[in-house]
């Protein structure tokens, strides 16, 4: 329950739904090297702006997968487990000259569409960050490993779904992952486990060729699923739409926020293009070990980074309980009290359900008259919870034998205003009054 009060959570729902709606168009590209009008779809992020840049995915078969993808590529953005992403659908008209796996005319012609007028014309009227990856499935997928041998390989992030080797290029792949010396290139395979043999040993051969040629340029997995050809497509697209992304927002890399603000930002560029923005929702990947930690030095840091860069506000009832669960108990009474004198966006329900948390710091503190003090400036500020407030007025008074007239005072109050409450009973009543 500790963590239900960090900050992040209450911006959550917001930062979802802002990013829920996208814009998609269909275009049609006049392809000097295709002599030939090609359409091609486009979905952009929602607020896609010309300020930005943004990371591209190409996906071939778009006539069938374009509509998966997005789908897909939407929700992963919805929830910020991508960045924002450019989702590019190719068409073919003749598949299988199109996607020529002998590199005949026809296919090389087609890479030569994608690398010289396709990728050019998105570059230019599209805000775009440099970074490229490629989707393929069947035909598509060992296409794409064509593409990526090619000198002028426009691509770093390859999800070759149903891959093969009927063109063994194998010779050509492992002298690839020995020699790639470029950014990091990422390159994930997915295989069926009831799809042909030879395309399951296409993706255990390329595997093979990786981890006898290591490359810590590229980042490699070949994942098997139970699906058959065309059902593999939809159980494993996700995953390697998350594994072309995987270093976004991977934040176990950082040991702490520090070194995440220090070093985030020039790692997102440099593998995918674009410098993200500050991000709500990392501080509290970190927020949960630095209270279970109690390092009250890099809670100070978090809170004074995030309120200076106008990243988030760290409400004084927020801070009340951050300190508390550190055991900074005097801390922890500063906010409780602050948040007392002005709620500051923080629900008077929602601080008498809490309260008690302040109480228990005065009292760890051996600090009765304190809690005391506190609680008639709560009377004062909430006195529609007058009564449990009283309650615990007298209860801390007699208990700790301090201020009894005090004491007395409140409890008789609480017995002659009695009604139902969360805090305590009649029968809590009686006990205090034989103190």
């Amino acid at each position: 329950m500790k963590y239900q009060y960090l900050l992040i959570t209450i911006l959550f729902f917001q930062i979802v739904n802002t990013q829920a709606q996208i814009f998609e168009d269909s275009i049609f590209i006049d392809s000097k090297i295709l002599n030939d009008k090609r359409e091609i779809k486009i979905l952009l992020p929602y607020e896609y702006s010309v300020k930005n840049k943004y990371p591209v995915i190409y996906i071939t078969d778009a006539k069938y997968n374009f509509e998966i993808a997005s789908s897909y590529i939407t929700q992963l953005i919805k929830f910020n487990s991508i960045p924002k992403t450019i989702l590019v659908g190719i068409t073919q008209k003749n598949r299988g000259n199109e996607l020529d796996i002998f590199w005949n005319d026809n296919g090389i012609k087609f890479k030569d569409f994608i690398f010289s007028e396709l990728i050019t014309y998105i570059n230019n009227e599209y805000s775009t960050s440099g970074f490229n990856a490629i989707i393929g499935h069947s035909d598509g997928a060992e296409f794409n490993h064509l593409l990526m041998l090619k000198k002028n390989n426009p691509f770093r992030g390859f999800i070759n779904i149903s891959e093969n080797l009927n063109n063994d290029v194998s010779e050509d792949i492992s002298e690839y992952f020995k020699t790639y010396n470029g950014k990091k290139l990422y390159y994930f395979i997915s295989s069926a486990k009831y799809d042909s043999p030879d395309r399951i040993e296409a993706g255990k051969s390329i595997e093979e060729l990786y981890y006898n040629h290591k490359n810590t340029n590229i980042i490699f997995q070949n994942k098997l699923y139970s699906a058959d050809h065309q059902s593999v497509l939809s159980r494993s697209l996700i995953d390697g739409i998350s594994y072309v992304f995987q270093d976004y927002r991977d934040l176990s890399q950082y040991k702490d926020y520090k070194e995440y603000v220090i070093n985030y930002k020039n790692i997102i560029e440099d593998n995918y293009g674009f410098i993200p923005s500050e991000n709500e929702n990392d501080i509290d990947y970190f927020f949960g070990e630095i209270l279970d930690n109690k390092d009250v030095e890099m809670y100070e840091y978090i809170v004074e980074y995030v309120t200076e860069n106008e990243i988030s506000q760290i409400l004084a009832y927020d801070r009340s309980w951050h300190y508390f669960w550190m055991d900074q108990h005097p801390k922890s009474i500063e906010y409780w009290n602050k948040t007392i004198e002005n709620f500051e966006g923080t629900s008077p329900r929602v601080f008498y359900y809490n309260f008690k948390k302040a109480i228990d710091s005065y009292l760890i503190l051996n600090n009765p008259i304190g809690a005391i003090e506190f609680l008639e400036k709560c009377i004062k500020r909430l006195p529609q919870y007058n009564l449990s407030f009283s309650y615990f007025i007298a209860k801390i008074a007699l208990e700790n034998n301090v201020k009894n007239k005090t004491g007395s005072k409140y409890l008789k109050y609480c017995e002659q205003n009695y009604s139902e409450n969360r805090y305590f009973k009649r029968e809590d009543l009686v006990k205090l009054k034989e103190k």
